[in-house]
C-alpha cells in the first residue's frame, strides 16, 4: 500500500508567543516578561512582534529599548521603575542575550585566587597571623566570580563551590573555595551589583503596574540562576528546536507565514530543498525564500527556480576569480579559472533578485573557454587598473608614500575617498571612479600589492590580450602563466615574510 503523500505543517510558528501577548493586552501588567529561544532573527522577530501588540493596545504608551551587552540592564531597570510623565504605560525592552550566558571560568583563574588566599592565611591554624582586610577582598571577588559563573549561593557555599570547581575540575578545592565563600558571608545588597543582581531584585520588590519590562535572550545558558529565577515567576514564551526535524519544521512554518504575508503560492518541494543542506537558521532561509519570492513569476515559487538558487551557489562566477587575484590568492584562483574555462555558460557577477531566480546567461556562441576567456581578462584588467588608480592616488596625496591603511567602509567613504578625488596643485589627475562599496573592497585588496607589482601587472594583462589576438598562445595558458609567475611555494612564501624579500639570483 503507497504511503500517504506528506503534507506540510502549518502550525503558528510564533504560538508559544500567546501567553506573553495576553500579558501585554491589557493593565495592569506583570513586572518582567520572558521571551528565549536558540535562534535569533525568531528571538528578535517575537521581541518586534510584543512591541507591535502593545503598541496596537496602547497607542499613548511609550517603548525604549536597551541591551544588557552595552552596559543597559541598570537603566533599563530603573526606566521599568519610573512613572511616565507623558504616557498612560511603558514598555521596556531589554536583549539579556549576554545577561544570561555564563562566564568561562579557568583554572588559572580559581588556581591563583585560592593561592593568594592561602598566602594571606586562609585555613591557617588558629592563633596565625592573618590579612584580614586581604582576605575580605578576595572573599569579595570569590563571591563575584561565582555568580558571574551562574551559580548560586542560595544552596550554601559549599554546593556554589563544587559547582565552580567541577566546571573547571579543581574539586579537590572545594574545601578552601567553599571557606574563602564563607567569609563573604551574607552581604546585603551585593547580588544588586550585578547586572543580573539588579533585575532578580527589581522582579521581586516590583509588583503588576503600569509598566513593564520584556527580557528577551538568544541561547541563555539553562543553569543561570538569575534566568531561572526570573522563570519561575514571569510569563515566558519558549522558542526552542531540539533538533533538526523540529528545526525544519519551525522553518517550514515560517515559509508558510511569509508566502501567505507575499501572496504567492509555493511548492512544498521548495522547503525540502532549501532546507536539505543542513542550514536550519531562519535569517538565511528566509533570505533565499525573499529571493525566489522576488523573482517568482505567476505568483508561485517553483521547486525548479529553489534547485536552481541552490546550485547557483555551487557556480563559479567570474567575480570570484578576480576576488582571488586581487587578494593575491593565486592558487585557489588557478583552480577557479579551470572551472570557469570548461563551465558551460559564463556569468561575470552573481545575480539577485529576479535575476536570481532565473537561469544563469548563457554564454557566448564559440569554444566554451574562448567565450569566457576575454569577459574574464577584461574583468581583471577593470580590478588591477582600480587598485592601480587607488595606491597611486594614496602616493600622490602622502608625497611619494604608496602604503595605505585599513580602513571601515564609512572610514573610507567619509574621509579617505574625498582626499582622493580632490584635485592636487601640479599633479596629474589620477581617476577614481565607481561605486564607493566598489572602490572599498578594491582598496582593502591594494593593501596586498606594490605599485610596482600592479604597474607589472596591467603591463602582463596587456601582453596576455595582444598574445591571443596574434596567436601566441591561448587565453587560458597565458593566463595560467601569469599566475604561476606569482604563486611562491608555501616554503619561500613564509620564508619571505619573516626574513624580508627574496632576492632572485
Amino acid at each position: 500500500m503507497a504511503a500517504p503523500p506528506r503534507t506540510t505543517r502549518r502550525d503558528d510558528p510564533f504560538a508559544p508567543l500567546a501567553k506573553v501577548l495576553g500579558a501585554l493586552g491589557r493593565a495592569p501588567f506583570p513586572p518582567v516578561l520572558l521571551v528565549l529561544g536558540d535562534d535569533d532573527w525568531v528571538v528578535h522577530e517575537a521581541a518586534r512582534r510584543c512591541t507591535a501588540a502593545f503598541r496596537a493596545a496602547f497607542p499613548e504608551g511609550e517603548v525604549s529599548e536597551y541591551d544588557a551587552a552595552g552596559g543597559g540592564t541598570k537603566e533599563a531597570v530603573a526606566d521599568a521603575a519610573t512613572v511616565a510623565l507623558f504616557a498612560t504605560n511603558r514598555l521596556v525592552v531589554l536583549d539579556g542575550t549576554d545577561l544570561f550566558r555564563a562566564r568561562k571560568l579557568t583554572a588559572e583563574e580559581v588556581d591563583t585566587l585560592l593561592d593568594d588566599a592561602r598566602e594571606a592565611g586562609l585555613g591557617a591554624a588558629p592563633g596565625a597571623p592573618q590579612d584580614a582586610a586581604a582576605l575580605a577582598r578576595m572573599a569579595r571577588k570569590a563571591r563575584a566570580l561565582v555568580l558571574a559563573a551562574g551559580a548560586t549561593l542560595e544552596n550554601g557555599a559549599e554546593e556554589a563551590a563544587r559547582k565552580v570547581t567541577g566546571r573547571v575540575k579543581r574539586v579537590d578545592r572545594t574545601p578552601e573555595l567553599a571557606a574563602l565563600l564563607e567569609l563573604a558571608g551574607e552581604e546585603e545588597g551585593e547580588a544588586a551589583e550585578t547586572a543580573a543582581g539588579r533585575l532578580l531584585d527589581y522582579a521581586e520588590r516590583a509588583g503588576a503596574g503600569d509598566n513593564v519590562l520584556l527580557v528577551h535572550a538568544v541561547s541563555p545558558d539553562p543553569e543561570h540562576h538569575a534566568l531561572a529565577a526570573l522563570a519561575r515567576g514571569a510569563p515566558t514564551a519558549r522558542f526552542e528546536a531540539p533538533d533538526d526535524a523540529s528545526r525544519r519544521e519551525r522553518l517550514i512554518a515560517l515559509g508558510l507565514e511569509r508566502a501567505v504575508e507575499r501572496g504567492v503560492a509555493v511548492d512544498s518541494e521548495v522547503f525540502d530543498i532549501l532546507t536539505e543542506r543542513g542550514r536550519l537558521s531562519a535569517r538565511p532561509f528566509l533570505l533565499e525564500l525573499d529571493r525566489l519570492v522576488a523573482g517568482a513569476s505567476g505568483g508561485r515559487v517553483t521547486a525548479e527556480a529553489a534547485a536552481r538558487l541552490v546550485a547557483d551557489e555551487k557556480k563559479e562566477y567570474g567575480s570570484d576569480f578576480v576576488e582571488a587575484v586581487a587578494q593575491r590568492r593565486f592558487v585557489p584562483a588557478l583552480r577557479l579559472l579551470e572551472k570557469l574555462m570548461a563551465a558551460d555558460d559564463f556569468a561575470a557577477f552573481r545575480p539577485f533578485g529576479k535575476d536570481a531566480a532565473g537561469p544563469a546567461p548563457g554564454a557566448k556562441k564559440g569554444p566554451r573557454g574562448e567565450a569566457a576567456f576575454f569577459p574574464l581578462l577584461g574583468l581583471l584588467a577593470g580590478e588591477v587598473r582600480r587598485m592601480l588608480a587607488l595606491k597611486a592616488a594614496a602616493a600622490e596625496a602622502k608625497g611619494g608614500d604608496e602604503r595605505i591603511r585599513r580602513a571601515d567602509y564609512r572610514t573610507f567613504v567619509d574621509r579617505v575617498l574625498p582626499v582622493l578625488k580632490s584635485p592636487r596643485p601640479g599633479g596629474a589627475p589620477v581617476p577614481v571612479d565607481g561605486h564607493p562599496f566598489v572602490l572599498h573592497r578594491s582598496w582593502l585588496a591594494a593593501q596586498e600589492w606594490t605599485l610596482g607589482q600592479l604597474v607589472a601587472a596591467m603591463e602582463e594583462i596587456a601582453a596576455i590580450d595582444e598574445g591571443v589576438k596574434s596567436g601566441a598562445g591561448t587565453g587560458p595558458e597565458l593566463l595560467e602563466a601569469f599566475l604561476l609567475a606569482r604563486a611562491e611555494p608555501a616554503g619561500r612564501a613564509n620564508g619571505s615574510r619573516r626574513n624580508g624579500p627574496a632576492r632572485s639570483s
